[in-house]
């Protein structure tokens, strides 16, 4: 999920949490205006809103419905491709390359009237290629216990 119109504290919230959980979001690293966080779903078809500063906020540029009341929140049709699994299966590989969904990043499709519009990409590739290698260069220099919160 992204959230690229700025903010200083952003959060998620929808179906998928029964609208009682906020996910905290961390903003994209040289973009402090982009605020970003990955979750596994399940398929189907989910609703959610950001809290912004505060705010509960919905994206204008990503599908919506308006409920009742006038509640309008973003929609998502989830796949099977944006499912993790919480255990990983013996034969999936475990590289180290990053998978990121390019897509989400580097294509915002906007529906208006059942029309599609693209607009601009928000993330270079550049910039991605940058986070990934300091992500796996942070991940390949620190061991599992110390990146882990000591409970």
């Amino acid at each position: 999920f992204v959230w690229p119109y700025g903010g200083r504290s952003v959060y998620l919230c929808g179906s998928f949490t029964r609208w009682s959980e906020h996910w905290p979001m961390t903003p994209v690293e040289g973009c402090t205006t982009v605020f970003q966080t990955i979750c596994s779903l399940l398929p189907g078809y989910h609703q959610y809103k950001f809290i912004v500063d505060g705010k509960w906020r919905h994206d204008e540029l990503q599908p919506f419905v308006s409920g009742n009341y006038g509640i309008v929140n973003t929609v998502l049709l989830a796949r099977e491709s944006h499912y993790i699994p919480a255990i990983l299966s013996p034969e999936m590989p475990s590289g180290s390359n990053m998978n990121v969904d390019n897509e989400a990043f580097q294509r915002l499709v906007r529906v208006s009237d059942g029309t599609l519009h693209e607009v601009l990409p928000r993330i270079s590739e550049a910039d991605l290629e940058v986070s990934r290698h300091r992500v796996s260069v942070f991940l390949s220099t620190h061991m599992a216990y110390e990146l882990l919160p000591e409970s």
